[in-house]
């Protein structure tokens, strides 16, 4: 990764800076771009003192001029953009009767408005250096349904997680023929500031029985304590390893998805159970 400029956008925390970390790591030199200014010097100052070139451009996603002008930045601060990763995102819990319309408009714009043109904007610089990117979109599990279980409530969420995997093939079948791989990451539940902390308006909303069912429901959910575990699957898309793939969603949710067996019931088989209890 030496030799190759990436973007993160929402890099100051959760995902973003997971992804941020391990690109660095590996050499690369990091732009992040996010909306909140604090957040984003203090995660630029930490990933220089750790001796990493990472530097950070204030960037609301849902506004298509700093899109552009972040990958300008990019451009004037380390000469080019080989890669994009956009983990960019917001969410919030409203039942699809009560949603308003702002609030669609504010999840939408930002998940699937800016991770569409964060995309164009670094795609063009890439055309026009003739540059074999990489782009690694984000969505989630919650583009089939998989969300809040027991509440739900996450119908805005749901359509433009389900938008993000859908465009990623169709900006695939189009950047192929300029050498770019366009794939996408689908996390499951991840320990992040935005897990702890959102809610308290879907609370205030729907009351005390609301916030028991899905605290109660969501630890059962599988969840990771580091988003870093996404952010290796993330950093792998953005390598070589990707070579051969295009407009690939890949999950990685610990399993939600399935009905995991809770004791193996093989009884052949020494260090399973032996059989039936009592024989």
């Amino acid at each position: 990764m030496k030799t190759k400029v990436a973007i993160v956008t929402g890099g100051a925390t959760g995902l973003g800076y997971c992804a941020v970390n391990r690109l660095a790591e590996a050499g690369a030199k990091v732009v992040i771009g996010c909306q909140g200014e604090e957040s984003g010097k203090k995660a630029e100052s930490e990933f220089r003192a750790k001796g990493y070139e990472v530097s950070f451009c204030k960037t609301d996603v849902r506004t298509v001029d700093e899109c552009y002008a972040l990958v300008d930045f990019a451009v004037k601060t380390y000469g080019n953009v080989d890669i994009l990763v956009t983990p960019a995102a917001i969410w919030s819990m409203h039942a699809f009767l009560d949603m308003p319309e702002a609030e669609y408009d504010r999840v939408i714009d930002t998940n699937m408005k800016g991770e569409y043109f964060m995309a164009q904007a670094a795609a063009r610089q890439m055309v026009k250096s003739k540059t074999p990117g990489k782009i690694v979109l984000i969505s989630s599990v919650a583009y089939m349904a998989s969300d809040a279980d027991g509440t739900a409530m996450m119908t805005h969420y749901n359509a433009c997680k389900g938008g993000v995997v859908s465009m990623t093939r169709g900006i695939a079948k189009e950047l192929k023929q300029y050498g770019i791989n366009v794939n996408c990451v689908a996390p499951g539940g991840m320990t992040t500031r935005g897990a702890l902390t959102n809610g308290p308006e879907a609370g205030a909303l729907y009351g005390e029985e609301y916030l028991e069912v899905r605290s109660t429901n969501g630890r059962m959910t599988p969840r990771t304590n580091t988003p870093d575990e996404v952010a290796l699957l993330v950093y792998a898309m953005c390598t070589d390893m990707a070579n051969f793939m295009y407009g690939e969603t890949i999950i990685a949710d610990g399993g939600s998805l399935l009905s995991f067996q809770q004791k193996p019931w093989s009884y052949t088989v020494e260090g399973c159970i032996p059989g039936p209890k009592g024989e």
